[in-house]
């Protein structure tokens, strides 16, 4: 009697936590359709996410725009310049900007900053303004995450409104 009784309180577990999982699913799609409803600028073979996305979701996937939450909407064909384009309009805040320039040389990996006053000692440099270059020799997971933990979060940046389209399979 203790093995059925066992069974059913495991299968109880299981639909719970079919039930989160649906609801976790049903709640994201939602956000999507409201997302791509509230765009104009989304074409038939693009989907929408927005940047707080866990990164790993974009890992193997292929950006095709950043949109802003002002609906300004930037086309993008790399990661690399996805990320260039959230840091030029991050850089654009006066207040950030100072931010992102006394950031520099102080966020680290393990081998390798991640912002510099040059591009000198960086395997993939880019130019964000004057005296201020990223590091973007990374994986699109890790890359987004620096972005996001590393640099934008510091700065007081918020990222909340800003959404990636990415082309569909």
């Amino acid at each position: 009697m203790d093995t059925i009784q066992e069974l059913q309180n495991f299968r109880t577990q299981l639909i719970q936590q079919i039930n989160v999982q649906f609801d976790d699913l049903i709640q994201k799609m939602r956000m999507e359709q409201d997302i791509t409803e509230s765009v104009p600028e989304i074409r038939n073979y693009e989907s929408i996410y927005p940047l707080t996305t866990a990164t790993a979701f974009f890992k193997g996937k292929k950006p095709t725009g950043v949109i802003f939450s002002d609906q300004t909407r930037e086309d993008v064909s790399t990661w690399k310049r996805a990320v260039e384009v959230v840091l030029k309009k991050c850089n654009s805040d006066g207040a950030k900007h100072r931010k992102l320039l006394e950031l520099r040389g102080k966020v680290a990996g393990r081998n390798r900053i991640f912002l510099g006053k040059s591009a000198e000692s960086m395997r993939s440099p880019l130019k964000i303004d004057q005296d201020l270059w990223v590091e973007t020799h990374y994986d699109t997971e890790t890359l987004l995450r620096i972005l996001k933990v590393h640099i934008l979060e510091p700065v007081g940046y918020d990222y909340s409104g800003i959404t990636i389209t990415i082309r569909n399979n």
